[in-house]
């Protein structure tokens, strides 16, 4: 009997795209998977940045906190009995602000601040794997162009998921041998590139992508069908021959 599994992409929150988001858990909600993965910067962490600040975006750290953790409740509440939190480089944020402010150690990390324990979510520090069966699953190999798939299939040899680009692609290679393809995927994002204030716009929106990924896994022997759904502009997207808005 095969598993389904739902990776979450970046989705930067509290600056999402909430009609993207609104989408997404429709989808989660229909397809109840048992192992959910979020492949890292859930959170923006923008409070905490060392990076300049528009007033537009500024707000209460609090506030970003709290909207993450709402997040996470919607998740929670799909039953997944897998949950794998893989933290991004916008998390890492806390890491490198306790590093200037070392009396916030254990008090500023992604497992204190998300109840990750309570909420039974395995956690994944940034630059580190997990895996569930023959697919990996890493925030980013340390580049963030089209050639971020490429690099990261040859760094694991396996196939590998990584969030970062904010790109759909999806790269199948095989062996002279005919042995078993590898894959390596990364499934665009869930952020509102109106409210992004790192990136050309316009370099954005030719480069980005929003959507998510969903894998179809073998427990017996471990192999995972990964499926891209991209969402369109008109916010729907296909899944399994059914069409969602």
């Amino acid at each position: 009997m095969s598993e389904t599994v739902l990776i979450v992409p970046d989705t930067h929150r509290p600056f999402h795209d909430r009609k993207g988001w609104a989408l997404f858990m429709k989808v989660a909600r229909a397809i109840r998977p048992k192992h959910l993965v979020i492949i890292g910067d859930f959170a923006d962490c923008y409070s905490v940045s060392d990076h300049d600040k528009d007033p537009e975006h500024a707000m209460r750290f609090a506030e970003e906190i709290a909207d993450v953790n709402d997040g996470l409740d919607e998740l929670d509440s799909l039953g997944a009995t897998n949950k794998l939190y893989v933290e991004g480089n916008h998390e890492d944020r806390l890491r490198r602000y306790v590093m200037k402010h070392p009396e916030l150690k254990n008090v500023l990390t992604v497992p204190q601040l998300f109840h990750l324990a309570q909420r039974r979510w395995k956690y994944t520090p940034y630059k580190q794997h997990t895996n569930i069966g023959k697919v990996y699953f890493t925030h980013d190999v340390g580049v963030a162009s089209r050639t971020a798939v490429f690099r990261s299939m040859d760094l694991y040899q396996h196939s590998i998921v990584t969030g970062h680009t904010h790109r759909l692609m999806y790269v199948v290679e095989g062996t002279a041998l005919g042995n078993e393809p590898k894959v390596a995927a990364s499934f665009g994002w869930l952020g509102d590139v109106g409210a992004i204030d790192y990136m050309n716009r316009a370099k954005a929106h030719a480069g980005w992508a929003l959507g998510f990924g969903v894998g179809t896994l073998n427990p017996k022997t471990g192999f995972m069908y990964l499926t891209p759904v991209p969402i369109l502009p008109d916010y729907s997207c296909c899944y399994n021959g059914t069409v969602y808005r």
